[in-house]
Formats: C-alpha cells, structure tokens, sequence
C-alpha cells in the first residue's frame, strides 16, 4: 500500500517555494574581490582572463533581473495551482542553481577570510620580530620567523584558492542555468495565459468547506470539551462591547475542532438559550461581503419573500443594516469556522452598532495570532485523545458495524501500533481507519504499520491535506525552515538556539539592512511563530515536533532530507541535501551526491573518517551524537563551507591544529578538551562557542566561557581575532595572566557584539602580584557597547583608566564583587547616561567620588546594592541618584555620608544588620516621601526626637509595608508609625514581646505577620478594624490577669474585617473569639496544639469560609451538623493528621471542589452516598480529588462515578488500594495519577484489554510510577 511515485509527487507538490533569491550578495562579493589586490595582471593573458571576469559579471547582473522577476512568477502561479508539474520542476531547477550561487559566494567568502587571516598572522609576527629586534637576538629572530613561515605555511596547506578561470567556468555555469530556466518560465506564462483566454483553466475550489451538520454520530473523548463550550457560550463572559462576547477553539489542523463545534452548535441545550444562530466557513480567503450575505441569507430562511433586494446588492453598508435589523433584540450565535485571518475581527464592528441582547461569535482556528488581544481566558486548545479514546474511535472506523472481536488478537495488536504513531488525532485516525477497514488482513495492516503516514495512498482530503493548509499560509522563509527540521529524528528535543544557529548556516534568515535586530533576533521571531502554529510543541527549555507535524515535514521537503536508519536495500537519493544516518551507509551510497548541505550522524562517530569524499565536502552543519567517538577526525578539516560544528556529544579530549582553518565557522560546541590548539585564534568568524560549561542555569541562557590557564594553548591571547563574538563572554583565570601586554593582546575593546562581560580572579593566592592584576584590568578594557560588566576577585585598589572617562556610554549594570581592596570609584562612573544598576559585594574601604562641579550624578541609577563593604560618599552641592527606587543595605560595618536628603524618589529600601546604619535610624527615613517597602533587620533603633516630628504628618507618607527582623526597641519603632496612616502590611519577627495594644493602635493596618514571638494580652483587647489578613508563626498571643469569662473577653470581636488567618506551630492563642470570626475565607492551622480542644467546633458558623487547610491537628472525624454551616466552602486540605480515621461528614459541604488529604496513615473511611441532590447529582461541583500517604486506606469511594465534573484523581503511596471502585470513574476525567501504589493495580490500569485498562481508557493525562 506504499506508493514511491505518490509520495515524491506529493513531496513535489507540497514543497517548499524558493526564498526570496537574488544575486545581489554574490554580485557585491564580485565587485570586492575585482577591485582588490588579486588577481595581478601582470600578463597579456592575465588581462584577457581579468575581462572574462568583468564580462561574466555584467551577465550576471542581467540575470539577476531575470532571477527576481521568475521568482515573482512562480508565486503567483504556484498560489493559483500548487499542482502544476511543470511549475514544480521549474522550482527545484531554481533551487539547484541557489545552491551553486551559495557555493561560489561561500568561496569567496572563504578566501577573504583566509587572506584576513593570514594578513593578521604575518602583521603579529612581524611585532614580535621588530621586538625581538631591538633586544639585539637578530639571530634568533631569524630562526624565528622562519619557522613562522612554515607554520603558516602549514596552517594554510589545504587552503582554498580559485583561479580566475575557476571563477568565470562557475558564473558562466550559473548564467547558462539561470538563461534555460527563464526560457522554459517563459513558455510557461504564454500557456497559463493561453488557458486562462481559452476558459480551460477551470477555477477549481482549494478552500475546505464546512457546514453545521455533524459529520459524526459521536464525538470521542470531548465530554469535557463539550460541556466547557456549552457553558462559555450560555453564561456571561468577558464582552467585547454592546453584549458581544468571543470564544474560540484553537489547535493543530485535523484535532477536531469543527467537529467540537459542530456538535455543540446542533446541542439542545444551545437551540433552547439562543434565538438565532448561525454557521459560516471562513476559510483561508476572507470576503466580508460574502460572509455578512451568508449570514443574512442563513437568517432568511423561514421569510415569506425570498427574492429580497439585497440578495443582489454590492452595497456592503445596506448589508450590515439588514443584518442589525435581522438580530435585533434576539440571543444571537455566529460561528466562523476555519479562520486564518485577523480581518474576521472587521465583523464585530459591524454588529457593535446592533441592539442585541447577546451576541457570542465562535471561532475556530489554528494561528493565535488570528485572535490577536481576543486570545484570552474564553478559549478551548485542543489536544490529541487519550489512548483509551483514540482506540475506541479507531475500532468505530475500521470496523464500522462489524464486530471486532470477530477478528484476530494479533491484528488488534497490529491496530494498537498504529494508533500510537497517530498521537491522538482525529482526523489521522479516521483516514488510516478508512484504509485499514478496506482490507481487513494483517498484512495490509502490516503494511501500513512499516510506512510513514505521508506515503499512504488516502483520499485527498486525508490528514496531510488538512496539515498542509496550515504549512501553505506560512510565509516562505517559515517554510523553508520548517522544512529542514525533519532532517531530525521522530521525537527529538529541539534546541532553539541551535536550531536558528543551523537556520542561519544555510542562508535561511536574512538580516535586514534597516532594522537593529541580528539574525539570531530575527531567528527567535521565526521560532515563536512556529511554536505559536503548532509546528512546534513547547516543553521548556525544548520543543518537540508533533509526529505528524514531523511526517508533513518529510513530506514538504522529500528529495532534499533523508533520515538514513539502514534498513535492507535501503538507498540514498542523489538530491539529498540535508542527512542524517543512524546507521553506517556504503559510500557508494552517496557517490553521486555533490550537494550535501547537513550531516547528522547518530551514534555513527565512524563514519567522519570519509568527509574527505567529494559528496560532502559542500556541507555547511555538522552534527555528531556518539559517546564512542574520543578522537577528533582530521577530515573535518576539509569542509570549508562549515559553519556549524556540533561534537559535543563525543568523548574527544584533544582537537588538532587543521581545525583553525575553518574559517566559517560560527558556531562550535566540543566537550571539555585538555588543551586548544595552539592556531585557535585563526577562527575569526567565530560567534558562538559551547566549550567550557557555557550554560547559565540562574538566567537561563548561554555564555560564553573562556578559562585562562598556566598550560594547554589557554592563553587569553586565543581571543585576539575573534571580533564576531557576541552575547555574555566570561572570562576566568586571570590570575595566570603574566603581564600587561599579554592581556592587551585579548583586544577585548573591538569586540564590538559582546553585550555582557565577566572578568574573574578564581585564585588570587599571595604569589598573585597586585600591580599585575591592576595592568591586567587597564589592558582588559570592554567595547562602548558594553551593557553588564562584572568584576570578582580583583586584588588591586586601582579604578582602571577606562572607568575614569565615559567611554562605556552604553553600559546599564556593574557589579564588583570581592574586590576587596578597591579604593574608590572614579567620578566618571556617575556621569554613565544608562547606568541602571550598581551592586557592591565584598570591598574593604571604598570611596563613591562625587564631581560637586556636575548638578546631577548618577542620573540613571534604579537600584544600588552595598553588601558587606564599607562605602563612604563625599558630597557637597551635588544632587546624587535622582531616579534611585531600591537600595539595600546588607552586613555593612559603614555607610558614611550617604545623602539620604536627595534619596525622596526611593520606592524600596532594606537594611539588614548594619551596625553602622544603626545610629542613622529612624532619623534618616525623615526625606524618604516616596518610600512604600521598608525591611529593617537586626538592628536596634535608638530614641530619638522623631516621634514628635512625624506627628506633623511629614514622616514616610507613602509607606505600604514594613518588614522588621530581630530588632530591638520595637515599642520606640511602632510608636514612630502611628502616625502613617497610608501603611497597610506590618511583619514583626524574631524580636521581644509587642503589646496587642500597641498593634491595635495602628488601626489602618491590613495586613499582618507576627513571628517567632510573644503578643502579650494586658488589657481589655483593641479592635483591628482594616485587618483583612493576620498570620501567627511560631508565636504566643495570650490573655494575662484578666478571667477567661469575662464579658470584655467572650463579646470583643477583635477582628470585625478578618478573611485570611493563618496559624502556625503556635503554643497558645486564647484571645480568637471564633463565632465572631463570620468575615473568614481563608484559614490554616498547622502543628498548633492549643486548637485540638477547640476543633472542629470552632469552624461552627463560619459560612464564608472558602479554603481551609488543616495541618498535625488531632482530629478523628468531621461532624456533619458543624459541615453543614459551612455553606461557601471549596477546597479543603487534611495534612498530617494522625488521629484522622473518617472524613463522614463531608458530603454536607455543598460547594466543595478540591480534597486533598496527606499523610494521615488512620484515614480509612470515605462517607456514604446517601446525600444526594435533588437532580441526582453528587457533590456537583467537585472536581479535584488528591490521596497522598495513607497507608491504610484500602479502597476508593464507591460514588466515584457519580461525580459529575471531576476532571482530576491522584492517588499516591497507598499500597492497601488494590483495585479501582466498582462503579468506575466518571466520563470527565482527565487526569489519572496512581503513583507508589500497589503494583498489581498499577500493571492492570496499563494492561490493554484488562477490566481496569477498560474503565481508564477515556482518560487523556494518565501517569504511573
């Protein structure tokens, strides 16, 4: 059933259009090498040949007219008929000759590369001979550079060089190709236009069509689907505006999207809610007039008079008037079906004017961006079925009224195959289920198992059709590296950053000459919209392809990549372009191949040994996965055109010298090495390297890494030629740097790209000379376009020069870390335009110097950080951090002369035990106006004057929250906040006893902590009457010399407002008055003994209640008559509760829609069904149920079943439950975890067939472990 001639026409048909080509980059390259120093005419000959030259070139600028104008043509009659074979072959002819215009640029290319390179080499020779010259050592000089020769000699021996007859043979061959392509696009024109004259063009429909009938009797595997549609679409959402609500279902192409919508739209439920409803198909093209007439043409169905006057209008405005006038007043459903445009958003501003009394427009579609700002909370994303769904709609397929058991085990197995590969589609299982039923026989069966979905011959309206569509409104550059990526395995994890990396190898992303934005930018951009399509499946920090996704892949760029497994009689196509052998292949398998652009190799490391072989000496990536390989081929050494070398999966410890001759190379990733080569620097194109650790697991992104070393070719001088190099370099070691002149040799300041850079001192021993390193930091010095600079480990007290001018324009953050002997920082640095950060760590004694004849310094400063220094300003008429919104202050012994008068736009200030600061406080809040977050940690605050000053009201009137740990004199502080009224969140921890009453002075608080600490009770109890939230730590709050009955006690409602209480591992709080608690929302008590007496009666009447979470309480049961006045609760959590043997009483809470109940080992016992509603309905809104740790639970509710929106059941670590319940789990399952259970049940819910598996099999999320 495998079709070779279907599956390369389709490969043709669906392949992708040339990119934009043109010869302009080639033509540029041209003129650069003639006008340079070769070829020299110094002959007759050579004149003549230089002409040729000029001659081809001047051809080649009429063909690049040509070029442009034939690719313009073949769009616009590829969009018009994506099957006509002629066009097809005209296409790939233009593809072939895009590689051949790819090669000669590349070529040349290399050979300026390799001329830069070896100017560069003789330039640094011929310093270092002149230096060696004025030491008087001419000799040795000479021994020198002799053998310097040779070396560079030896470095170039496989070096590219074309002669000019090379050069004019190659342009002459591209001209002719290009000459016979337009002559035969030419030919192709006059008959498009002769059958467009003639009529036998005849317009054929390439749009799918749908309508509002069901094409299925029963819709598999979407109850939930079905029932969260329903209620979008019958309740009150978000409006757009004027009662217009949008909902949308979205997904990959053939996941049932139509189908959920079609069923849904012809529900009962949804005839009775809506007055008029309406059904249209979009499609890829978007005619407003057409839809806005369907529309009105599907609401005048039941009119009398038929031919109206608008069913002949062409004026769109007497539509739309019309179509408000048909829905006026009225529940109106549109469903837009198949939509591929954000233009369809055109439609709502035609019924916003309308005088409705609802409106619900249903969309389906497959890009998120068709939704744009509509793509929000009121949206249904379709995933593939769960297995036990996906086989059930199967069978239904293939069997149709045939009963399956009537066939055999084995082909049910065969089935079972085949249904995985279809990973849940709908659509794909309908089609393979069509094929399957027409021969009922396991070796068709077999058959169709062996081949890849996209060689099937299938109706033309089969999966691949349906992906297709969404491949076909990709622009083309998208489909191009779409395309590529199936030269990667099924199931492979995508690595963004390497995936653009190869993009940008093959010329498939294109900078843009007015935009700021690199490759890699515009790459990202690529990516995220594939993702966004569904091409790609996201699964941080990888994507995965769609299995069928990766089928339309192989399908779209058939003849051009080839997974190469090594199956028997197995071959290779001459046109291959990108491969990837997981298996070693005869070489004359790929004799005939001159166009290899990708080599992938798994676990086939063997196979670098013949790269020396013409068919792959094209290749511009290479990428080996095999832990085996622990030498590195020499070969590689002969792929000039690489430009991405990916080893880093080997075992290879060493890397020879011939690798330096790649000189396009751009990206490199090798495991750790032992040593470099000693030519490392000669790899000047070099962007990005994976080498040395290179992952930064706090940001999340890449770095390069260089570490300096004593041995091993780690000089810091390897980096002199890499100017490319771009992004976050870090360089460690610097230590082993000798001397000034060895750093300045790095030439870190024409490393133009590098946004973030590092400099590090790892082992700054005694031997580590300090006026070393202080020449080392001069010489280090960073391009002006830097942004982050970090500093750690410098033992120098010398700023270098570079920071004392306003060379660094551009930088944003500077951090000095254990730079402990640094002594000042230059003036200049406060004059930077965009510094936004400076972070401190770790200095001795340094001195911030201020330039008193500049107004402002700083002007940029957001965020300033003094960790463990000493730091003193010296500050007179200077205004100082004009825009400064957070400083902290952290084990800082002195902060001397900071201008806390001109700090009034600080928003966010922490001060943590700085006993230096101790004296500044409270005084120095006194001008902080803008101050809203204040954390004071172990520090003592003397009495001061300021309480009579902040009566006057001038004292932190912005002030929101404050956070004090292990201070003393809290009184003094507490007193100082009394008049602030604007502060709403106060957390006191680890300090002396509080007064209640003092807290209760502070009338307006919202919010607040008391931890590790006691609240002492002395008098009659102040009301909080703002506290909305109140969390006890650790704490003790107790009533002291007054009786428990009194009246002050037992009718005081301390907390009239409260709504969350959180208690925690509390001795004893006696001052709660519970019934009075009637505000509750939210409590949690954990590990409180004092609460087990007065639990769960204290829960009596708390009817607000929403959440409550239980923790170490010795509770048994739960009394329905106190559940029953819980009336709002939803979730509750049991945790740790020894004694916990039954949870009867539950079923009286009537709102309860997650139970979670942990490590109560006693809990045996669930309640019985008895309570049900009214409607038969149990627990209607329970739809999350987590069982973790009890060991002695030995069974499952029996009323499972009876749940009617339950969508998620775990169970873990509960080895006594040996089956699932008799009655079975509810259809709106979706989630199913039986984790550290009993093994017995844990084989049969994965045992297919098993009465278990069958009672599962609905489920789509189902984990076991």
């Amino acid at each position: 059933m495998v079709s070779a001639s279907l599956s390369g026409i389709a490969g043709a048909i669906l392949a992708p259009i040339l990119p934009q080509l043109a010869l302009d980059k080639l033509l540029k390259a041209l003129v650069k090498y003639l006008s340079g120093d070769e070829p020299s005419a110094s002959s007759s000959t050579e004149v003549d040949k230089l002409q040729q030259l000029e001659n081809e070139r001047e051809a080649l600028e009429d063909a690049n007219l040509k070029l442009k104008i034939m690719q313009s043509e073949v769009r616009k009659l590829h969009k018009r008929d994506k099957q006509n074979m002629r066009l097809i072959l005209i296409n790939n002819k233009l593809r072939d000759v895009s590689y051949d215009i790819q090669d000669l640029e590349d070529d040349l290319e290399y050979m300026e590369l390799q001329q830069k390179v070896e100017e560069i080499n003789l330039q640094d020779e011929t310093q270092m001979s002149q230096s060696r010259r004025r030491k008087r050592l001419s000799w040795f000089s000479w021994i020198t550079e002799q053998s310097s020769d040779k070396r560079r000699r030896l470095s170039s021996s496989k070096s590219l060089k074309l002669s000019t007859d090379d050069l004019v043979n190659k342009m002459r061959s591209i001209v002719k190709q290009i000459n016979c392509i337009d002559s035969e696009m030419n030919t192709e024109i006059k008959v498009d236009e002769l059958l467009k004259q003639i009529a036998l063009n005849v317009k054929k429909n390439q749009g799918r069509v749908t309508s509002s009938s069901i094409n299925e009797r029963k819709i598999y595997g979407r109850d939930g689907d079905i029932k969260r549609l329903t209620a979008l679409l019958t309740k009150p959402i978000n409006a757009v505006g004027n009662n217009i609500s949008v909902v949308s279902i979205r997904g990959m192409g053939g996941i049932g999207k139509t189908a959920l919508a079609q069923c849904v739209f012809n529900s009962q439920e949804i005839e009775d809610y809506f007055d008029s409803k309406v059904w249209v198909c979009v499609s890829d093209t978007y005619d407003r007039f057409r839809i806005i007439k369907e529309i009105i043409d599907s609401l005048s169905i039941d009119d009398d008079n038929t031919n109206l006057p608008y069913d002949t209008t062409s004026n769109l405005d007497l539509l739309e008037t019309k179509l408000r006038k048909k829905i006026r007043g009225k529940k109106f459903l549109l469903v837009l079906d198949d939509v591929w445009s954000v233009e369809w958003q055109q439609l709502l501003d035609s019924l916003q004017s309308a005088q409705v009394e609802i409106v619900k427009v249903l969309v389906t579609c497959r890009d998120p961006k068709v939704l744009g700002s509509l793509d929000g909370i009121n949206r249904i994303v379709l995933e593939g079925l769960s297995d036990g769904e996906c086989w059930s709609f199967f069978l239904n397929c293939v069997f149709a009224d045939k009963n399956p058991d009537n066939y055999s085990k084995k082909l049910h197995d065969i089935g079972k195959q085949i249904v995985r590969k279809l990973n849940g589609s709908p659509l794909a299982v309908k089609t393979v289920g069509r094929l399957l039923g027409c021969s009922l026989t396991e070796k068709h069966w077999k058959d169709v198992l062996e081949s890849d979905l996209w060689r099937l011959e299938t109706d033309v309206n089969d999966i691949m059709s349906a992906l297709a569509l969404s491949y076909y409104h990709l622009p083309q550059h998208l489909q191009l590296c779409f395309a590529f990526c199936s030269v990667f395995p099924k199931d492979f994890k995508y690595d963004m950053n390497n995936v653009i990396e190869m993009w940008i190898a093959h010329g498939y992303i294109q900078e843009n000459g007015s935009c700021s934005k690199t490759m890699k930018d515009i790459g990202k951009e690529y990516y995220a919209e594939l993702e966004a399509m569904c091409f790609f499946e996201s699964n941080f920090p990888y994507s995965k392809m769609h299995d069928l996704m990766h089928d339309l892949a192989r399908s779209i760029s058939h003849g051009e990549t080839y997974i190469y497994e090594g199956r028997k009689d197995e071959k290779i196509s001459k046109n291959v372009r990108h491969l990837c052998a997981q298996s070693l292949f005869n070489l004359g398998l790929v004799c005939k191949m001159n166009n290899l652009r990708t080599l992938v190799l798994d676990r086939v490391g063997g196979m670098c040994a013949f790269l020396s072989h013409e068919a792959f000496k094209r290749i511009r990536v290479l990428v080996v996965f095999d832990p085996n390989m622990q030498e590195f081929p020499d070969t590689i050494a002969d792929l000039k055109y690489l430009q991405y070398l990916d080893l880093e999966k080997t075992n290879i410890k060493w890397v020879p010298e011939s690798l330096c001759g790649l000189y396009r190379l751009r990206v490199l990733k090798l495991p750790l090495l032992h040593a470099l080569p000693s030519l490392f620097h000669n790899l000047i194109n070099l962007q990005e390297w994976d080498l040395f650790r290179t992952y930064d697991k706090i940001y999340l992104r890449r770095k390069l890494v260089y570490p300096v070393k004593k041995g091993g070719n780690y000089m810091i001088t390897q980096l002199r030629n890499m100017n490319k190099l771009r992004g976050v370099l870090s360089i460690e070691g610097l230590e082993n740097i000798d001397n000034m002149k060895e750093a300045v040799k790095a030439k870190l300041k024409e490393k133009h790209h590098i946004e973030e850079l590092s400099l590090r001192w790892t082992n700054t021993v005694d031997g580590c000379k300090l006026d070393v390193q202080e020449e080392v930091l001069e010489a280090l010095q960073p391009h002006p376009n830097l942004n982050y600079l970090f500093i750690e480990g410098y033992m120098g007290s010398k700023s270098p020069s570079w920071l004392m001018t306003l060379a660094l324009q551009k930088l944003r953050e500077i951090e000095l870390n254990k730079c402990r002997n640094w002594a000042s920082l230059p003036s200049a640095l406060g004059l930077l335009p965009s510094l936004e950060k400076l972070i401190l760590v770790g200095i001795e004694n340094i001195t911030i110097e201020i330039d008193d004849s500049m107004t402002v310094m700083f002007p940029s400063l957001h965020i300033l950080v003094f960790r463990k220094v000493t730091v003193s300003f010296q500050v007179k008429r200077c205004k100082l951090f004009p825009c400064l919104k957070a400083l902290t202050i952290d084990e800082c012994d002195g902060v001397n002369g900071l201008p806390w008068q001109m700090l009034s736009p600080l928003d966010n200030l922490r001060i943590y035990a700085s006993p230096g600061l101790q004296s500044q406080l409270p005084g120095c809040l006194q001008s902080l106006n803008s101050l809203t977050l204040l954390e004071i940690k172990g520090l003592k605050i003397e009495n001061s004057d300021i309480v009579a000053q902040q009566q006057q009201g001038v004292l932190l009137p912005n002030l929101r929250g404050i956070e004090i740990k292990s201070c003393g004199n809290i009184a003094f502080l507490l007193a100082v906040l009394l008049h602030v009224p604007s502060l709403k969140r106060l957390s006191i921890s680890k300090c002396s006893s509080v007064s209640l009453a003092a807290l209760g002075q502070l009338s307006f608080l919202t919010y607040i902590s008391l931890e590790e600490m006691e609240v002492t009770v002395v008098d009659i109890t102040p009301v909080f009457p703002s506290l909305h939230s109140f969390e006890l730590k650790k704490a003790s709050m107790i009533i002291q010399n007054m009786p428990s009955s009194s009246v002050a006690t037992q009718n005081h409602n301390c907390f009239p407002c409260l709504k969350t209480l959180k208690i925690v591992g509390c001795d004893e709080v006696n001052v709660l008055q519970w019934p009075m608690l009637s505000a509750l929302t939210h409590l949690y008590i954990t590990n409180s003994p004092w609460v087990d007496d007065q639990f769960p009666g204290c829960l009596y009447g708390l009817s607000a209640l929403t959440q409550l979470g239980l923790t170490g309480l010795k509770v048994k049961t739960f009394p329905a008559e106190v559940m029953t006045t819980l009336h709002a609760l939803k979730y509750l959590c049991i945790e740790e509760c020894y004694e916990l043997i039954s949870v009867d009483g539950l079923q009286a809470l009537p709102c309860l829609t997650k139970l979670c109940i942990t490590k109560c080992p006693q809990f045996t016992t669930w309640w019985f069904m008895e309570q049900i509603t009214e409607q038969g309905v149990f627990h209607p809104n329970l739809f999350a149920i987590s069982i973790d740790s009890c060991e002695n639970l030995e069974s499952l509710p029996a009323w499972l079943h009876c749940l009617p929106f339950l969508t998620s059941l775990i169970i873990i670590n509960c080895p006594k439950v040996r089956s699932l319940p008799e009655g079975g789990l509810p259809s709106s399952l979706e989630l199913l975890w039986i984790k550290e259970c009993d093994s017995g049940l844990m084989e049969r819910c994965q045992q297919e067939g098993s009465p278990d598996w069958l009672m599962i099999q609905h489920i789509r999320q189902r984990t076991y472990a």
